[in-house]
């Protein structure tokens, strides 16, 4: 059903290579962090190789009080400041859905070129676009693989919660789409209570993350 995968490079790439079933022929596909990162990752890897389908997977901020940190969400929808609004295919949306029992299905989400760190503006963000979570490389991922005739599904797991405030990590962001470990670290300082939350549900998305890829690739 999925014959490749798209995934933050890091801790969500590690969390979708635990979870493949040994000879799996699925591709994982990494990139940075950010919509630029995305757009390259589409690119570099439609000029590899051909394939008709796609996951966009990892984590995701909530925009919403109806989900928590750990819920797997299956996109609908990425709507985005910044362009059309970009829908998934709804047969595989479903396929994937039938796999994932507890998952979180008919999601709208928006796109963002930053990191949403303050729940205040999470909240805002939400309202304005009637979405329920929010994250930086599908839509990016999604438009580009779209163009190229490409079935694309989107499956995050939601990593902190709308009422959540993040330690400033935007301030980490280096221009390659990573973070600095420097930078990373004084943001952690500055912001112990929400680090230490945030390291906390880190470890639970994480798991979910794996949870979720070992589900929908059962049958691979």
């Amino acid at each position: 059903m999925v014959e490749t995968i798209f995934v933050p490079r890091g801790a969500e790439e590690r969390a979708v290579r635990s979870a493949m079933p040994a000879g799996s022929k699925v591709r994982v596909v990494t990139m940075g962090i950010g919509p630029r990162a995305a757009a390259r990752a589409a690119d570099d890897a439609l000029a590899r190789a051909h394939f008709g389908t796609a996951l966009i997977t990892g984590l995701c901020g909530t925009l919403s009080p109806a989900f928590v940190v750990g819920d797997t969400l299956v996109y609908r929808e990425i709507v985005s400041a910044h362009g059309p609004t970009v829908e998934l295919d709804a047969d595989l949306a479903r396929a994937l859905a039938r796999l994932l029992p507890g998952g979180q299905t008919g999601i709208r989400a928006v796109a963002s070129d930053r990191i949403v760190e303050r729940s205040v503006d999470k909240y805002a963000l939400g309202a304005r676009y009637a979405a329920s979570a929010v994250d930086m490389e599908s839509y990016a991922l999604a438009s580009a693989l779209a163009r190229a005739g490409v079935t694309v599904g989107v499956v995050r797991v939601a990593s902190d919660a709308v009422g959540d405030d993040l330690p400033e990590l935007g301030r980490a962001l280096d221009g390659s789409g990573g973070m600095d470990d420097f930078a990373l670290a004084l943001a952690f300082m500055r912001s112990p209570r929400a680090a230490a939350r945030l390291i906390a549900n880190a470890t639970k998305s994480l798991r979910a993350l794996s949870a979720t890829v070992r589900a929908l690739l059962a049958t691979h």
